[in-house]
């Protein structure tokens, strides 16, 4: 699957907004979970809850961006949740290997081990997977929440060392590269700008910064 074809599906999903033009008060631009403000916004997880179908193609996607690189045996697929979760879980099915089901505590801002996982066998490899990923955050957070689940064997965790995620959208000046030892393999890379609130230039320019996701917020940043 080419990225022009994932950028398709999203968009045609009504979850794809660019700001278009220069920054100006009548437009206002995207307040992202972590606090940054963006001139775009890709709701990857909508899609893969209300489309199985999509979902289990873009994970036979993900899983063959490994072959030309890495031949590895993986006994583990795990995603954050919530989103992830059952992308990571179509992932296992067709490699038919385990799924490692988090639990996302936003109080704490962690992301927890499921009571019905499975140990960790010694030896075992996790293949990490994910829908979009902005700043790596919650990916730190998923690898933080399984080592302290196996905290007997905290150094017998491994990962693969391939992160395939359907969408990078990290800032071009600071893309993640690695999350950990973990290189990122994603399906559509996108180059949109996120920045500090103090130093975004669309605020400087007058235009409000918003939740995409709260009220009717979504119309307002794509105008319908």
């Amino acid at each position: 699957m080419t990225g022009d074809e994932v950028q398709n599906i999203l968009e045609n999903a009504g979850v794809f907004w660019i700001y278009q033009g220069e920054p100006r008060p009548e437009a206002p631009h995207a307040l992202l979970t972590s606090g940054k403000h963006s001139n775009g916004y890709v709701n990857v997880g909508e899609v893969l809850k209300a489309y199985p179908i999509i979902r289990k193609k873009f994970a036979e996607a993900l899983l063959s961006t490994l072959p030309p690189l890495w031949e590895g045996v993986f006994n583990w697929v795990v995603g954050s949740d919530t989103s992830a979760t059952d992308l990571a879980e179509d992932v296992a099915k067709l490699a038919g290997v385990g799924h490692i089901k988090m639990v996302k505590d936003k109080e704490a801002k962690k992301q927890i081990w499921h009571p019905d996982n499975k140990r960790i066998r010694e030896g075992d490899t996790v293949l990490h997977v994910e829908e979009l990923i902005t700043v790596g955050g919650s990916s730190h957070l998923v690898r933080e929440g399984i080592r302290i689940a196996n905290d007997d064997m905290v150094e017998m965790v491994r990962f693969a060392p391939f992160l395939p995620v359907i969408v990078d959208r990290s800032s071009p000046g600071d893309r993640v590269v690695f999350v950990e030892r973990s290189r990122v393999l994603p399906l559509l890379q996108l180059s949109i700008e996120n920045y500090e609130p103090d130093l975004c230039p669309y605020c400087k320019a007058g235009s409000e910064a918003i939740k995409p996701k709260f009220g009717d917020n979504w119309s307002r940043l794509t105008g319908s």
